[in-house]
């Protein structure tokens, strides 16, 4: 394995009820909600994966310039439960390295013993379009969830999943970890803010995590996460100081 694991402390994943990992895609809905939750709750980095696949662009973080990496952190929510949080600015670029970097992350959820893994990612899709679809890579989670009343989907995303994304779910029932995936439709903009907050709504009711994200007003998230990317676009948000509250679209 290429990826290495720089733990800030205690060189393991304390107890959590989910690990929930993103990395940018489409519409950035996954790393939105991620970035949002890390913010708006009391979180801490735990550990950064690193890898030399990740794209070679160095950041500023607290005033110290830090490597390329995904950065881990445990989130604790006002119901006292607790979620890991896996996301950064990038992926491995080749598919040896998402492969390789799959890996690592299921391996340390195995070894934590996470009771779930849930990956969020966009899906593109028409105007107006809104749906939320949750795919499993094993029959037995698909069962159990569908026991417990949360829509499972067994046709979207139709065009699969590519990416660090689709392998953290597909590799998942190889290391006996419960593994799934929220494909949440969106226009594709850079930045949908919409589409992120319907999704941790949906999370936040399947799970009971009593999750209150104020995504549709994060404009300092958005705003910071669009000046790290190529894309120009927002959607749902006003990034303009006259007009902070409007802009949303249908």
């Amino acid at each position: 394995m290429s990826t290495t694991i720089h733990w800030t402390g205690s060189k393991s994943i304390p107890e959590h009820q989910l690990i929930i990992a993103a990395v940018p895609g489409v519409g950035n809905v996954g790393k939105l909600v991620i970035d949002t939750l890390n913010e708006q709750h009391e979180s801490s980095m735990i550990a950064r994966l690193l890898h030399p696949d990740l794209p070679p662009h160095s950041i500023l973080e607290d005033g110290l310039l830090t490597p390329p990496h995904l950065s881990v952190h445990s989130v604790s929510l006002d119901n006292e439960k607790t979620v890991i949080t896996i996301t950064g600015n990038g992926q491995p670029m080749t598919p040896r390295g998402q492969h390789e970097l799959a890996e690592t992350i299921l391996e340390l959820a195995e070894a934590s013993k996470t009771p779930l893994l849930l990956v969020l990612a966009g899906l593109s899709a028409k105007p107006g379009d809104d749906n939320i679809h949750l795919t499993c890579s094993s029959k037995a989670l698909q069962s159990s969830l569908n026991e417990r009343g949360i829509s499972v989907s067994t046709e979207q995303p139709s065009g699969g999943m590519l990416g660090l994304a689709g392998l953290l779910v597909s590799l998942s029932p190889m290391h006996d970890v419960s593994s799934a995936a929220y494909s949440a439709e969106t226009v594709g903009t850079s930045i949908d803010v919409v589409a992120a907050d319907r999704l941790s709504q949906r999370i936040s009711a399947d799970f009971d995590l009593g999750l209150d994200l104020p995504i549709d007003n994060t404009r300092e998230t958005a705003a910071r996460l669009l000046s790290m990317m190529e894309g120009k676009e927002i959607a749902g948000i006003d990034l303009s100081d006259e007009d902070s509250g409007s802009g949303f679209y249908a």
